[in-house]
């Protein structure tokens, strides 16, 4: 596949499909070499499959959840999460 330099000043939706993947391909990997490898630890394997018998993520919310004290769940205002930015940073 034959891939032209993308131009800065070029509309990206004025890319053919190949311009479009070479471009995309190109900041991926741009990013990977810049990206710090310590994000994600060496022992983490990437290409595991899986694991059917992990509990879903809701149903630890909801185990985590109810461990939390009624007293403390009546501290939380009932708009919390329309308004988790005035109560989290008081703006």
């Amino acid at each position: 596949m034959t891939t032209t330099p993308f131009d800065p000043n070029r509309s990206v939706a004025s890319l053919t499909m190949a311009e479009l993947e070479a471009f995309v391909r190109k900041t991926i990997q741009q990013t990977e070499k810049s990206r710090p490898k310590s994000l994600i630890p060496a022992e983490t394997d990437l290409e595991s499959p899986f694991d059917p018998s992990a509990p879903p993520f809701w149903e630890i919310v909801v185990e985590r959840a109810a461990k939390i004290p009624d007293e403390v769940w009546a501290t939380i205002p009932e708009d919390a999460s329309e308004q988790v930015d005035r109560y989290l940073y008081q703006s």
